[in-house]
Formats: structure tokens, C-alpha cells, sequence
């Protein structure tokens, strides 16, 4: 299963991520299991060893230390996902810095919503499945009984 770990500094803001969370998970068709770390202490733990996680992490949690912070937590898991969330506004430099910190994406905090936080899951959870961390969401379903459409069923417009 996904996991997704959100370290967001202010309470509030947590509290606003937690809602987007429930929000997005109540409209994707695969369980996601969703963690909060509320103490910098807890941060190195949590990320721990599943290569299946998703750090939302809040640029306000390290601020100008976030950079130096990804490293060490690739060192536990060099497979986990780190999405940073910005301050409005924040320079260019700071994406620069955290893509070659190897951060997956990085985003303003003023601009996330339900569909942004669905969008980030489903192309992690894709990225998962073809690495084999993740089974396919629709198989494991079909196999459950769970669903009724399986991925081989679904045509894609790609090709196979």
C-alpha cells in the first residue's frame, strides 16, 4: 500500500493538509494509508525503510536546511518520494535546489487542493507499480473481488 508521510510544520496548515488528504483518498479507486509526523525528531523514523512512501514535506519544517535534510533521509530510503511544499512565491533557486537534492517536484503551498494531491498519488503510484514496489491497482482488486474492471480489460490509448 502507499503510504504517504505529511511533516507540515504549522498546525493549521497540517490540519488543512489532512483535510485534502481525506478529501483525495475518498476519490481514488486503491487504499492509501496516511501518516503524520508532527516533531522534527520523528521525521528520520517515519520515512524509515518502505521504499513505498510519499514525504509531503513543508518547506517551513527545515526551511533553508530542507536541501541537506533529503539526503539524509534517502540514506534510510533512497527509494521514497519527497514532494516539497513551498512558501508562496518562493524562488526559483529553491526548486533548483531541491530537485538536485533529489525531491521529486516541488510546489507552491497556496496552490494544492484535492485534485493536486490525487494527481501526485496516482503518477507515484503508477511510477510504483512499474518498478514493482506496488502491485497493479486493478489486478489486486480483481483478484480481491473488489472490483470489476481489471487493468488487462481497460483499453489504452497508448498501445500495450
Amino acid at each position: 500500500m502507499l503510504r504517504v508521510l505529511l511533516a507540515i510544520a504549522s498546525p493549521l496548515f497540517r490540519q488543512t493538509m489532512q483535510q485534502v488528504a481525506r478529501a483525495a483518498l475518498d476519490l481514488l479507486p486503491w487504499p492509501v494509508a496516511v501518516e503524520v509526523v508532527e516533531a522534527p525528531s520523528e521525521l528520520e523514523e517515519k520515512a524509515g525503510r518502505d521504499p513505498r512512501t510519499l514525504l509531503l514535506l513543508d518547506w517551513e519544517w527545515a526551511k533553508e536546511e530542507t536541501p541537506a535534510l533529503l539526503p539524509r533521509l534517502f540514506e534510510r530510503n533512497p527509494e521514497m518520494r519527497v514532494v516539497v511544499l513551498l512558501p508562496p512565491g518562493a524562488p526559483k533557486a529553491y526548486r533548483s535546489a531541491l530537485w538536485a537534492a533529489g525531491a521529486c517536484a516541488s510546489t507552491p503551498r497556496d496552490r494544492l487542493d484535492e485534485e493536486w494531491l490525487i494527481t501526485i498519488l496516482c503518477l507515484v503510484r503508477r511510477a510504483m507499480e512499474r518498478e514493482g514496489l506496488l502491485p497493479v491497482a486493478f489486478d489486486q482488486e480483481a483478484e480481491t473481488g473488489e472490483g470489476e474492471v481489471s487493468a488487462s480489460s481497460v483499453a489504452s490509448p497508448i498501445g500495450p
